[in-house]
């Protein structure tokens, strides 16, 4: 691009907060009708849901910048691509991959500077919980198991998912770790029993009161066969993060590690 951008569509949630993070808001003239956060994103002009969106919409706004993700539509890049728009799809893996999205988004709209001040905070952030959880030994690592109650089938994140690396930032083991590589898959009640979590790991609205969550989810789940006698459930080891904090690989996941490394290791912090 020969110069910042200054009119930027945002085609994913993570991308909205990502751009305001790094102080781009101004210049975002679209987003998603899922982008709630921060409060701002929600009088910018809807283009859509993430996988069902306006071409035209997106084009009447006059982009110089359109931020995508690999969960778009691949037939609406390629769109906007033919079109002269910019694309610039990012679907980080790794918090090392968010950190160089952030740095490159930063980039892009002309607040690379302070990009690269948010990503040495969120790193030292990283840092301190790497630091504290560093004497623990294998066996010190709770087993993690991600999902509510049910009595069907309960789908959880395997190993090189971006909650999986969550787990593991925390100090934590997920117990999915025998599931297909990056992907969520059905965790069967046997094997959930033969793993036998120490901690539930779930998610909860923002504004819910998580008291009143976690009383609920234990007694769904002491009424539930199987689910009644894992450990996680006897000793009450439920923990509860915003969903779009867990879900959404933006800034905000930080602070999903900092709740569940306290939630994981009380006596380190």
């Amino acid at each position: 691009m020969p110069s910042p951008a200054k009119r930027i569509i945002s085609l994913i949630p993570n991308n909205t907060e990502i751009l305001f993070a790094v102080g781009a808001g101004t210049s975002v003239v679209g987003v998603t009708n899922y982008c709630d956060f921060p409060i701002q994103a929600q009088d910018i002009t809807k283009i859509g849901d993430h996988t069902a969106m306006s071409l035209e919409k997106i084009v009447s706004l006059n982009p110089d910048l359109v931020l995508a993700s690999k969960r778009n539509p691949e037939e609406i890049i390629l769109s906007l691509r033919d079109l002269n728009i910019t694309v610039f799809v990012i679907d980080p893996k790794t918090f090392e991959e968010l950190f160089d999205s952030i740095i490159m988004i930063g980039d892009l709209t002309g607040y690379k500077f302070k990009a690269e001040k948010l990503v040495a905070s969120y790193k030292s952030r990283l840092d301190g919980i790497s630091i504290k959880i560093a004497s623990l030994n294998k066996n010190d690592h709770p087993s993690v198991f991600v999902g509510s109650p049910s009595r069907n089938e309960n789908w959880t994140p395997g190993p090189g998912t971006f909650i999986s690396r969550v787990i593991e930032r925390a100090g934590g083991r997920n117990i999915g770790e025998s599931l297909p590589p990056g992907k969520w898959a059905v965790y069967t009640m046997e094997m959930l029993i033969s793993k036998n979590p120490e901690f539930i790991l779930s998610t909860m609205a923002e504004g819910e009161i998580l008291a009143e969550v976690r009383k609920r989810i234990l007694k769904q789940a002491k009424n539930l066969e199987g689910w009644q006698n894992l450990s996680a459930i006897r000793n009450s080891q439920i923990v509860l993060i915003p969903e779009d904090w867990l879900l959404r690989p933006g800034p905000r996941i930080i602070k999903a590690v900092e709740i569940l490394s306290r939630s994981l290791h009380p006596t380190l912090f």
